[in-house]
C-alpha cells in the first residue's frame, strides 16, 4: 500500500511589508490575510488586503490556491478565483500588493542518503521456557608466574610522509530539486549542475555589476549540494570568508558572489535565497556621469543600480 508523502509548503515573501521573511508551513490548510489567526499575517493598517484574503489547500499532493478576497488573488499575474499551484509560481494578494514565491518540498530522505535500519521488538522469554542453570563454580585462579620483560627490537623511525591532500569531487549529471531566488525571479532545477552568472547563456542569470558572465557552478555528489568558483579569482564566498575552487553547501550558510555581489542565504532541500540587504556603500559613480545632473529616471539619492532594479 503506497504512503502519501509529507510535503512541505515555503513561501518566500519577495514585496510587501514582509519582504525577505521565508515561511514554511507542514499544514494541510495555509490561510493568508490580516487576521491574527491567519499562518500568512499581515499588518491590520494593509487594508487593501482582507481580513482572511486567501486560502492554499491541499488536494493529495497538489495544492490549490483559493481566492476569499474583496480586491483579488494573483498567480503570475493572472487574477484567479481558484487554481493549482507549482513550483516557482508568484502569488499576489491584491493588485501591486504583497507579493510571494510557492515552492514544494517532500519532506523524505535527500537522494542516496543513509536509511534507518528497521526496529526489531526485542524477544521476550516465556514463563514455561526452560529454566535458568546456575552458573558454574569460580575457580580460584593459577598464581602468577614470574614473566620476564618482552624484548622490543629497534626499528629505525619511518620516513614522514606528506599529509593527504582532499580528494577532488567528481561532477556528474544528477536529478535532484533545486530552487534559485533573486529580487522577484526565481527559477526552480530538476537536475544539476547549473550554471549562475551575467552572461546570456546561464542556467541562471544574475544581472549585477559585480558578477561575472560564469560565475558559480551549482553541482550534488556524495549526497550533498555544492558549489564551485568559475572565476578563478575567489569570486565565491561563504560566510565572508572565500572558498578555494569548490565547497558544500549547508543549510544557514550565506553564499556571496564576489565582494561587491548579491549574497544569498541557502536552505536545506537545495533553496537559494537572496538575502536583502542595500548596496555597499563604497561603490562609487563611474567617472563619466555628470557631477550635478542625474541621469534621466533618477532622483539623486544612492542607487544600488541594477542590484535595486529587480526590487522595484
Amino acid at each position: 500500500m503506497s504512503m502519501i508523502p509529507d510535503i512541505s509548503v515555503q513561501l518566500v515573501h519577495i514585496q510587501g511589508p514582509r519582504k525577505g521573511d521565508i515561511q514554511e508551513f507542514t499544514e494541510n490548510e495555509i490561510s493568508v490575510g490580516r487576521h491574527p489567526d491567519c499562518q500568512v499575517n499581515f499588518p491590520k493598517d494593509l487594508t487593501n488586503l482582507s481580513r482572511i484574503h486567501a486560502r492554499i489547500v491541499r488536494e493529495g499532493n497538489r495544492f490549490k490556491l483559493i481566492d476569499a478576497s474583496t480586491n483579488g488573488t494573483y498567480v503570475n499575474g493572472q487574477r484567479i478565483s481558484e487554481t493549482f499551484l507549482k513550483d516557482g509560481d508568484v502569488l499576489m494578494f491584491t493588485e501591486n500588493g504583497p507579493k510571494v514565491s510557492f515552492l514544494t518540498q517532500t519532506v523524505s530522505a535527500q537522494p542516496g542518503a543513509p536509511q534507518m535500519p528497521p526496529m526489531t521488538a526485542p524477544r521476550s522469554v516465556s514463563a514455561t521456557s526452560a529454566p535458568l542453570q546456575p552458573p558454574p563454580p569460580r575457580q580460584a585462579p593459577p598464581p602468577p608466574r614470574a614473566v620476564a620483560p618482552p624484548v622490543t627490537p629497534v626499528r629505525p623511525a619511518p620516513a614522514p610522509q606528506p599529509p593527504p591532500s582532499a580528494a577532488p569531487v567528481g561532477i556528474e549529471p544528477v536529478k535532484v530539486p533545486f530552487a534559485i531566488q533573486y529580487g522577484p525571479a526565481l527559477k526552480s532545477f530538476h537536475t544539476l549542475p547549473i550554471v549562475i552568472g551575467n552572461g546570456p547563456g546561464c542556467d541562471f542569470v544574475v544581472a549585477h555589476a559585480a558578477v561575472r558572465e560564469r560565475h558559480a557552478q551549482i553541482f550534488f555528489a556524495a549526497n550533498q549540494y555544492w558549489i564551485k568558483d568559475l572565476t578563478g579569482a575567489g569570486g565565491i564566498t561563504i560566510n565572508a570568508m572565500p572558498i578555494n575552487t569548490q565547497a558544500a553547501l549547508e543549510a544557514g550558510m550565506q553564499v556571496g558572489l564576489g565582494p561587491q555581489g548579491p549574497r544569498f542565504r541557502f536552505i536545506g532541500g537545495g533553496r537559494l535565497a537572496q538575502i536583502d540587504e542595500p548596496a555597499p556603500e563604497n561603490i562609487q559613480p563611474p567617472p563619466s556621469a555628470p557631477p550635478s545632473t542625474p541621469p534621466p529616471g533618477m532622483d539623486g539619492k544612492k542607487s544600488g543600480g541594477l542590484f535595486k532594479k529587480f526590487f522595484s
